[in-house]
């Protein structure tokens, strides 16, 4: 970056202390600013966490990301962690529906089939839903120019038995919502793409699918990434990037290149990026398009994590599975995590993380750790055998999750305009531009590169 802009912007203020927060830190520390990061609770990391437990590694948060987004392992081996990089091992995938898991079909990429003969030859539906879905070979494009929810697009041309059976668990999981109420546009626009350019979604992913490259075994094509000592020490490769780092601290407004602090303090600085939580960028910036970011539905969600000798645990060849709805289970998909990811459990240990349902949340968030991890338990119980745990850990994830809902992407393109009209002030973030951790780090990296563009414009 420019020497302009270095001068320009020697102190930069980063309020939000999760990765985008730490990301923006270290992006704005190389362009050689002065860096103060602003947190409100006692950590850094946000929704990262890792802890270590009788030879154990404890992801009580995200656990890896997608390898196909470059930027995060780009930054990861900036930082001289590239030899830490773990890909996750693969195997079967299982969906328990009618009382039993079943097998994923084979081909099937985000719950959408682009194999015949798995499809034909698989028990997960019934003869009428695989007909039905074949329907996606000939009906007329859905998406027409104007935003729809997750659920009409599959539903009209899939069917409901494949969106009930297998995209709504896969799909919905990651922004643990429901595919009524998601965009397409903001969720997954490769979708479509696809519809936009070969009609079928069936046609559309097959040309997408790449062949299985020869001598390649299917358990070294993981598609996730991960550090070996746990992403806590992503977190700790990234605090250097801080010059004055303010845990526990309040910030009560935000205007350009000023801060106010819960206890009247105010303090200038060049730049300010906000990679707060959502629902704090309404109180901080005050203006009406802010407010309506932090008024949008954000969901909340448990994880339970229940160490076992391996002996005691009835696994099957795979690294987990996700729950139908119609199953009435509380839970809605269990990892082992411990065969997708080897390095976090002791030889002839098993590590399960489960997965509570958010409209189940409220009934438990009160409830001591013991009883939710019991009741986790039993639930999983339901689907298959396990012993008495080593151990479990429980984790509140409450009010975390943003909702990309139908017409997202018009909330957040009114909010960044608004914004423009703020000198020195940008924002980044899992609201924004998407949910998963390389797509904070692009959001923070964005961040970066607009305040230096904006500056460099007024020197």
């Amino acid at each position: 970056m420019s020497e302009k802009w270095v001068n320009q912007l020697n102190r930069i203020a980063i309020i939000g202390g999760g990765i985008t927060g730490l990301a923006a830190a270290y992006y704005a520390k190389e362009a050689g600013a002065h860096v103060t990061l602003i947190e409100a609770q006692d950590h850094l990391g946000g929704k990262i966490k890792t802890i270590y437990r009788d030879g154990f590694t404890l992801e009580t948060g995200p656990d890896g990301y997608m390898a196909r987004k470059p930027t995060l392992t780009s930054l990861i081996t900036d930082l001289g962690l590239a030899d830490q990089l773990v890909r996750s091992r693969t195997g079967t995938s299982y969906i328990y529906v009618r009382k039993q898991l079943r097998q994923m079909p084979a081909g099937s990429v985000m719950g959408i089939p682009t194999k015949f003969w798995p499809m034909v030859k698989t028990d997960l539906f019934t003869w009428r839903g695989k007909l039905r879905a074949g329907f996606d070979l000939v009906i007329p494009r859905v998406y027409a120019g104007e935003d729809i929810s997750l659920d009409r697009f599959f539903r009209t041309r899939l069917g409901s038995e494949v969106v009930d059976t297998m995209i709504e668990p896969l799909l919905s999981g990651i922004y643990n919502g429901t595919l009524e109420d998601m965009s397409i546009e903001s969720t997954f626009p490769q979708f479509i793409t696809i519809e936009q350019k070969t009609r079928s979604l069936i046609l559309g992913m097959k040309a997408l699918t790449p062949p299985v490259q020869a001598g390649v075994k299917p358990s070294e094509t993981g598609k996730f990434l991960s550090i070996e000592q746990g992403l806590g020490a992503l977190v700790e490769a990234l605090r250097p990037s801080i010059d004055r780092l303010m845990l526990k601290t309040l910030v009560q407004s935000v205007r350009p290149h000023e801060v106010t602090f819960a206890d009247g303090t105010v303090e200038q600085f060049d730049g300010i990026i906000l990679a707060t939580s959502p629902q704090a960028l309404g109180p901080l910036l005050g203006f009406p398009e802010a407010e309506r970011l932090s008024s949008l539905k954000r969901t909340s969600s448990m994880t339970v994590l229940a160490a076992f000798d391996e002996s005691d645990v009835d696994a099957l060849d795979g690294t987990g599975y996700v729950i139908a709805k119609s199953e009435g289970n509380a839970l809605t998909a269990c990892s082992w995590m411990h065969k997708k990811w080897p390095h976090l459990a002791p030889k002839g240990k098993a590590l399960l993380r489960m997965y509570i349902g958010s409209e189940h949340v409220p009934s438990l968030l009160h409830e001591e750790d013991d009883q939710i991890a019991n009741f986790a338990l039993s639930e999983l119980r339901r689907i298959q055998k396990v012993g008495t745990p080593l151990f479990t850990k429980v984790e509140r994830h409450i009010q975390t999750m943003p909702q990309y809902e139908v017409g997202h992407k018009q909330d957040v393109r009114a909010f960044e305009e608004a914004l423009l009209k703020w000198d020195g002030v940008e924002a980044c973030g899992a609201i924004l531009h998407g949910v998963g951790l390389p797509d904070c780090v692009d959001s923070a990296k964005r961040a970066v590169d607009h305040l230096h563009l904006r500056q460099a414009v007024t020197v």
